[in-house]
This record gives C-alpha cells, sequence and structure tokens, in this order.
C-alpha cells in the first residue's frame, strides 16, 4: 500500500476507529485520469454497517474533502474519486522505488518445486512453462523477504531408467554418450519403444534392469549417475539461457534412500519410500493387497480415485516418492510456510492425492502433530503450451527442442534488426530474442492453453516483450543524454500534468501487482503490470516531447526523475520474471 492510500485510511480510520479499515475499504483507478488519482471503493464498508454506498461515497467525500493535500474529492456511485496536490504526488514519486523492508521475527520460508526434468529426454517447447512461472514466484517471495528452495525435483527414477539402460546397451554409445547424452539417450529411448511395439519381452527386461537398481546393482548405480549427471548438467546450461536457476537438485532417486549419490548438498533423508509405505499402512492411510501391492482409497467425498503407492514386486510408484518429499521438506530443518507445485495440468489428479495423503498423514502421525507450521500446498498448474501444427510426442521423437527455439528466436530478432539497419551484439540481441519469448509466454494466466506464435511475439510496438524492453532502453537513453544524477534537491513542487501524474500513479501500483501476483500464483499479474507502465511511460515521453529542453528545472528535474524510477521499476519487474534486457536496441 503506498503514501496516499495509506493517508485516505487515515482519515477514515477516524470515523471509524472501531474497525479494521483496511480491510473494508478497496482502491482502484477511476475510470478517467481527469476524475482524479485514485477511486476509494466503499462497498465492503457500506456492508458493514448496512448502510446505501452510495450516500457513504458522498459522506466520505465530504469528509475527505476538508484534508490537507487534497484538490478534490467527489462520489460516484459507491466510490469517492480523490484528486490530491501536486505535492502529495511528487511525495509519492519520492516512496516509489525505494528499498522495502520486510520485519520479521522468523524468516519465512518457502519450497517451489518446479523443471521437472527428466533424465535422457531433452527439454523441449513444453519446459518452457514450469520453469518461468516457478522461477517468478521464488523471485517474487525473495523480494517479499522469503528465504526460497527452488527444487528441480528431477525425474531420475522408475522404469524411465530401466528403459535408458537396456535401450543403451543395445543401441549406446560410449562416445555419442560422452558427445551429447542427453540426445544420444533420448535416440536410444525411442529406438527401444519402437523395438518394444514388436518384441513385448523387452517391456521385461527393463523391468528387471529397474530392479537391479533399487537393490543398489553397482553396474545399474554407475550407469544411473552417468545418465543423471550429465542430463541435469545440459538442462541446467538451458536454464541458465532463461535466467532459471534452480537451488538444489533433489531427484525422486534420492527418496529410495538406498544410498545413491546425491547431486549437491542438501540435509540427509530420514524417511524412504520404504518406510513411507509401512507408516501409511501403520496408521491405516494405504493398504496392502494380498498380492503384495500398496494402495490408498480415498474417501467417497474428496471424489478421489484410488491409487497405488508400492507394485507387487515391491518397486515404489510415483506417489511414494512424492510423499516422501512432502515429509522431507517438512522435517529437514527448512520448515517452509508454503510448498509451491509448478507442473502442467495432467498432474493435476496426481497432486491432489498427494496433498490429500500428506494432510492425513500430518493428522495422525506424531511427527506431523510436533511440526511447528502446517505449510500451505498450493499446485501451480500450467496449460499446454501448443504449436499451430499441433501438438509433441516424446516417444514418437517429434519435438520442438526448448534450445532450438531460443536459437530461432535469436536468429528472427537478428534479420528484424538487419531489415530496420540496426546492429546489436550476441549479448542484446539475445536479450530481446529470450524476452520476446518468455515474456509471451507469461503475459497470459498460466492455466490457459497458449499457441506460441513469432509473429506476436516480436512485435515490437504491440503487448510484447521487446515493447517493454524498448521503454527500458528509451528511458536509459534519456537519462545518459541529460546527465541526471539522483537526488537533487526541488526548490518548491512543480506544476505536474496530466501525463506526469498517471506516470507517478503506475509507478507506485508495483508492489501491488507483486501481492496480486503472489496470491495466486499467477506471473500475468505483473507482466501485465509491465506493459501497463511501459504504455504510461510512452503515452508521457509522447506529450512531453521537450523533456530535456524543459525551462523550469524543478519541473526538469521531477521528470528525469519519473524516467529513472520508470527504467529502475521495469529491470526490478522484469528481475522478478527473470526476462533479460538488453542495453541497446
Amino acid at each position: 500500500m503506498h503514501i496516499l492510500q495509506s493517508r485516505l485510511l487515515d482519515i477514515v480510520k477516524n470515523s471509524y476507529p472501531e474497525q479494521d479499515i483496511a480491510k473494508l475499504l478497496t482502491f482502484a483507478s477511476p475510470p478517467k485520469p481527469e476524475l482524479g488519482d485514485i477511486a476509494l471503493g466503499v462497498f465492503w464498508l457500506s456492508k458493514t454497517f448496512g448502510v446505501n454506498p452510495i450516500e457513504l461515497a458522498i459522506q466520505l467525500a465530504g469528509l475527505i474533502r476538508q484534508s490537507p493535500g487534497i484538490v478534490s474529492a467527489n462520489a460516484t456511485g459507491g466510490y469517492v474519486n480523490v484528486k490530491f496536490d501536486d505535492a502529495s504526488l511528487v511525495e509519492l514519486l519520492g516512496s516509489c522505488g525505494l528499498p522495502v523492508c520486510h520485519f520479521y521475527e522468523v524468516q519465512p520460508v518457502a519450497v517451489v518445486d518446479y523443471f521437472g526434468a527428466n533424465v535422457g529426454k531433452p527439454l523441449h517447447i513444453g519446459h518452457l512453462c514450469a520453469p518461468s512461472i516457478g522461477q517468478a514466484i521464488i523471485n517474487a517471495f525473495r523480494h517479499k523477504g522469503y528465504r526460497v528452495i527452488g527444487d528441480m525435483h528431477q525425474g531420475d527414477w522408475g522404469s524411465l531408467f530401466g528403459k535408458l539402460a537396456i535401450g543403451y546397451r543395445r543401441f549406446g554409445s560410449a562416445e555419442a554418450l560422452e558427445a551429447d547424452a542427453t540426445e544420444h539417450l533420448f535416440e536410444v529411448y525411442v529406438k527401444l519403444t519402437a523395438a518394444e511395439a514388436s518384441d513385448p519381452s523387452i517391456a521385461e527386461e527393463y523391468r528387471e534392469a529397474f530392479q537391479k537398481l533399487s537393490r543398489g546393482d553397482p553396474e545399474m548405480v554407475a550407469l544411473w549417475l552417468s545418465f543423471t549427471q550429465k542430463t541435469i548438467h545440459t538442462a541446467l546450461e538451458l536454464g541458465k539461457r532463461l535466467l532459471v536457476f534452480p537451488d538444489v537438485m533433489i531427484g525422486e532417486a534420492f527418496y529410495e534412500g538406498i544410498g545413491l549419490p546425491t547431486l549437491g548438498n542438501y540435509p540427509e533423508l530420514r524417511t524412504s519410500m520404504s518406510e513411507v509405505v509401512a507408516e501409511l499402512i501403520q496408521l491405516g492411510i494405504a493398504t496392502e493387497n494380498e498380492d503384495g501391492s500398496v494402495g490408498v482409497i480415498f474417501d467417497e467425498s474428496t471424489k478421489i480415485p484410488s491409487c497405488m503407492l508400492a507394485k507387487r514386486d515391491g518397486t515404489h510408484g510415483y506417489l511414494a516418492s512424492d510423499l516422501a518429499c512432502v515429509k522431507y521438506r517438512i522435517t529437514n530443518g527448512w520448515n517452509p510456510e508454503h510448498i509451491v507445485y509448478c507442473m502442467d495440468v495432467r498432474q493435476e489428479l496426481h497432486v491432489r492425492q498427494i496433498f490429500e495423503v500428506a494432510r492425513l498423514w500430518i493428522e495422525r502421525s506424531e511427527w506431523g502433530k510436533s511440526i511447528a507450521i502446517v505449510p500451505q500446498c498450493f499446485l501451480a498448474k500450467n496449460g499446454f503450451l501448443k504449436l499451430k501444427d499441433g501438438a509433441m510426442s516424446t516417444r514418437k521423437g517429434n519435438i520442438i527442442r526448448l534450445g532450438a527455439l531460443m536459437d530461432e528466436g535469436i536468429s528472427r530478432v537478428d534479420a528484424l534488426l538487419k531489415e530496420k539497419w540496426v546492429a546489436l551484439d550476441v549479448k542484446n540481441t539475445e536479450a530481446i530474442a529470450i524476452g520476446a519469448i518468455k515474456y509471451s509466454y507469461l503475459m497470459s494466466d498460466r492455466e490457459k492453453d497458449i499457441v506460441f506464435d513469432w509473429d506476436k511475439a516480436l512485435n515490437f510496438e504491440g503487448h510484447s516483450g521487446p515493447y517493454i524492453q524498448y521503454s527500458y532502453v528509451r528511458a536509459k537513453n534519456i537519462l545518459e543524454k541529460s546527465g541526471w544524477k539522483a537526488g537533487i534537491a526541488l526548490s518548491e513542487a512543480p506544476a505536474l500534468g496530466q501525463y506526469d501524474r498517471q506516470l507517478i500513479s503506475m509507478l507506485a501500483k508495483k508492489e501491488e501487482a507483486i501481492d496480486s501476483m503472489l496470491a495466486g500464483y499467477k506471473p500475468h499479474h505483473l507482466a501485465i503490470y509491465a506493459y501497463d507502465l511501459a504504455t504510461t511511460f510512452s503515452s508521457f515521453y509522447v506529450h512531453t516531447p521537450k523533456l530535456l529542453d524543459e525551462p523550469d528545472a524543478d519541473l526538469k528535474n521531477i521528470r528525469l526523475e519519473m524516467v529513472e524510477r520508470t527504467l529502475r521499476t521495469i529491470e526490478e519487474v522484469f528481475d522478478i520474471l527473470a526476462i533479460p534486457l538488453p542495453e541497446r536496441m
């Protein structure tokens, strides 16, 4: 909440000291800029007192109008449109962009489960989704003062590994594995899948290979480590290009508890999958069947279908791994308040099963009763990222590599710049291309299916990443030409124009946009704010054509400060969204 909103709350609070006014009043922008700077909504307050919102708005308008710093306050429906004097807007500008201080007795913690790279499978265009969403959530939590653990949680367990092991044995090459492990393992995976169609006995081979790994067979462990390390290295290198940086890489295999080598330094495992299954049986949450398999039958009221925890051969399903992961994150010393899962919509049922079993487990277990914080678990699901020519299939091999998508973006940007007779270095060209790709995704609600369109993504004049990046570069150029330095004192608050006021008001909405993003874990709220700020800045620039020649020194300095705050705000917002900014365009 910015200082002008706080000032209005204080005015109203004096009339209703016994009420929590902050929860009963809402803030919005007036429908037209000339009506004021802030629209104060009184609907919740009127409902609390059982009065007509229009009459209450008229009453509050009269009260606000008498306060210092107010130019006008007029009731319209259930709103009071308030216009502040120029000195108040200058004060508001001074507060924009200042470091946000957070005072916690104990620093809160969040764990974000994202990325989800699978061993032996190249990252494709669909992997733009969860890593982009997850990193933005991580960065927003950190902005709010949280300690955050971003966990890649890679898929390095299950029958997938058995397939890779047998595929490598049949079709593999040590030289090809060393040259490009991910592509080579993907190649043998596709070949084995094709071979399995005519020889069903292959399925038994890779099941046996996985069982050997589960028992700690040295040959299988060596293969597992080689495949996993090489694949994750490639994934992390691609992640760097997207500004995605996981803190830990704790894969599914870790929770088997058989002492496999770890891919980093993190707390040791205390409860393995086998122990999880045994404890859930003991607590009456899971049931062991006659064939030795173990499953969970949910209460009918949950409308969740039953599922397997362990197969009859003793190997575990994904649910056992994910439940061991939940307990690990809660009891290993992290003590998270929030655990956010970033996965596509196909995992929704599976995650509902995790959350429901975890809830029962915490309620019934001794460890659950002893924890200080029961974390809020949330699935930040995403829809599908589609191409115009249809879906992709890993099994058949017809996928669009994520690296190829980024390379094509760089080529397209380079071609567009040459058409405009603009020459940029590789670093700036890549920043524009990656910015275009990531913004075109993050600008949409994560739950919606999205069709990726190069023309829209690279539209320098429309709702796109390059449009916002251009506003940043324009602001940077203005400041460089002006020689302006921060901290110049004003002799008095200058008279501000309509576009000055609009830009200051938009700058003041940054924290509100970040809060809105975190409220539903939806980065598009912040992405759209960045676009709104860029368009507001563009209007300011167009209607202030002689900014550097302004004869009024105070007005010139204020406007240059507005340009500087715009630059810093775009920089901060794109940093949270993990979108790069070029230095030149």
